[in-house]
């Protein structure tokens, strides 16, 4: 008797410490989460400055001004992201970034390595768009804004700022389906109430996706799809004040999606913004996001109330789009260089096209590049619509993941210029992309006497 009473004692610690462990692996995975909602508050603040930014350099042209906010830099904490003085969060981000760090230690080593990569990328991220608001506040100030050299440099900022909110964008959602495998991986319990939340996010997380990628013809069967899963939840979830308040900002949510397709009235002053980004930007995303009415923390509440150890929901990042006067400044980046013809010699080599063009879904693409078949020492030199992304850049079998943006009307064009051979010729660049939800792989090869060039078309 006493033999069976100490073996039940020892089992029973020992599912103690297995489910405190779960729970810690839980608290762990959500970190990632706290870290990337509270980031997502920060790009909201800077994302105004930049508007700001872009309104008064344009005056300088002939596009009429409007001002959307009355703060400046200097009103604003040195790092946002930082926030030392705690004027817009009770944790920062830096400080969800040190915590979420230390405690992936109670995670497996491949997962926490993993997850790690995209934590640093999403700061690496925001710092850089800190940075920038402080370079962007010196040339609007220090500089004669009437010089086409000094606008030219302004608008080359902005540009990266769109490529920078577009990365964390898609860095997030990376991290997000790693989070959910882990969390699946490691066999922590997900009731079926907290699915039932997520169906209703991923709802509302399709809506917006379409309006960022200008596609409102979506909108009406994704809106019928968020109205079923409101009902569903309505008649499944426990009704008590945080249900009630959750299904009347998701409602909300669904007005405003329904009146952008229904009347498509918007402000004026988001006129050269464009109907699609003021919904985005304004309407939609101030209704889930906790500076807005804060639909999502609801979510977050309810999902701690119901199962503390479930993965919780993300806010969303606003998105950024350069608006350019009638008097278009020529800015000399990837994204928006001018052109029109396809070139056929580069660097003294002709260029040949052996391929139908490169077809793309979203303008924001992102391609994986590797060396094809073997690690043979092959170097390339890479160019972009008339720009050169990558200088003699040493192949690998890992790819290396690059993020472009299509210039709008206009040809496009990859270009591969062997810098040498590798040991087996010719030089063989593979080229991996996603296109209609599949990956597409091409290889562009390349000698000392031809480069191999390949058209990019956007499907309308």
């Amino acid at each position: 008797m006493r033999y069976f009473l100490l073996l039940f004692l020892f089992v029973f610690a020992v599912e103690v410490d297995a489910q405190a462990s779960k729970k810690q692996q839980a608290a762990s995975l959500n970190n990632y989460v706290y870290f990337t909602n509270e980031s997502v508050h920060g790009l909201l603040i800077v994302h105004r400055l930049l508007e700001n930014f872009n309104q008064k350099i344009n005056k300088y042209v002939d596009l009429e001004s409007t001002q959307f906010n009355f703060y400046s830099n200097a009103d604003l904490p040195r790092n946002i992201f930082l926030d030392e003085e705690k004027w817009f969060y009770d944790v920062s981000p830096y400080a969800w970034y040190d915590i979420t760090l230390t405690e992936s230690k109670h995670l497996p080593p491949d997962l926490a390595t993993a997850l790690n990569k995209e934590l640093e990328q999403l700061k690496s991220i925001i710092t850089r768009v800190n940075a920038i608001r402080f370079e962007l506040g010196h040339l609007t100030e220090g500089d004669d804004l009437k010089k086409r050299k000094n606008l030219d440099k302004i608008y080359k900022k902005l540009e990266e700022c769109v490529v920078l909110y577009d990365n964390f964008n898609t860095v997030k959602e990376e991290l997000k389906l790693k989070l959910k495998d882990g969390h699946k991986a490691l066999k922590i319990n997900n009731d079926g109430d907290v699915q039932v939340i997520g169906a209703i996010h991923e709802n509302i997380k399709a809506i917006l996706q379409s309006l960022r990628k200008d596609k409102e013809a979506n909108l009406p069967n994704l809106a019928k799809h968020l109205e079923s899963n409101l009902n569903l939840a309505k008649n499944t979830l426990d009704n008590t004040p945080s249900s009630k308040q959750l299904f009347t900002k998701a409602d909300a949510f669904l007005v405003s999606t329904n009146k952008c397709t229904e009347s498509g009235s918007f402000s004026k002053d988001y006129i050269q913004y464009g109907k699609t980004y003021y919904y985005y930007n304004v309407e939609l995303v101030s209704k889930i996001n906790r500076y807005g009415s804060g639909l999502v923390a609801d979510m977050n509440d309810y999902i701690e109330s119901a199962n503390e150890s479930a993965i919780r929901q993300t806010e969303e990042p606003h998105f950024f789009k350069v608006v350019y006067p009638k008097k278009q400044v020529k800015v000399v980046t990837a994204e928006t260089l001018p052109g029109g013809q396809l070139p056929s010699t580069v660097r003294g080599r002709q260029v040949v096209v052996r391929q139908p063009p490169m077809k793309l879904n979203d303008p924001l693409m992102l391609l994986e590049i590797s060396d094809h078949l073997l690690d043979d020492g092959d170097k390339v030199s890479i160019n972009f619509n008339e720009h050169w992304i990558l200088n003699e850049y040493a192949l690998k079998r890992k790819p290396l993941k690059i993020q472009l943006r299509l210039r709008p009307n206009q040809v496009n064009y990859l270009l591969i210029h062997a810098e040498n051979v590798g040991t087996n010729p010719p030089n063989t660049t593979k080229i991996s992309y996603i296109y209609n939800g599949e990956k597409k792989v091409i290889t562009l090869s390349s000698d000392t006497n031809e480069s191999e060039m390949i058209e990019i078309k956007l499907d309308k």
